[in-house]
C-alpha cells in the first residue's frame, strides 16, 4: 500500500502548489485584471481536476477494501 500513500501524497502536493499559487496570482498587482483572471480561472481548473482525481482514488480504494470485507 506504499505506493497508493505516494500517490495521494503527489495529489495532495499538487493541490497545495496550486492553491499557492492561485493565492500569489490572485494577490499580485503588477498584472492586468485581464492576465490575473486568465491564469486564476486556468489554476481554479487544474485545482478542480486534482480534487476530483484525489476523490476518485479515495472512493475507489473504499471500494477495494469493501470487496475484501466480503
Amino acid at each position: 500500500m506504499r505506493i497508493i500513500s505516494i500517490i495521494q501524497n503527489e495529489f495532495l502536493l499538487r493541490k497545495m502548489k496550486l492553491e499557492n499559487e492561485l493565492e500569489r496570482t490572485i494577490n499580485d498587482k503588477t498584472s492586468s485584471t485581464d492576465q490575473v483572471t486568465k491564469k486564476s480561472v486556468d489554476l481554479v481548473s487544474k485545482l478542480a481536476n486534482t480534487n476530483n482525481s484525489l476523490e476518485t482514488l479515495e472512493l475507489y480504494l473504499n471500494k477495494e477494501v469493501e470487496k475484501k470485507s466480503n
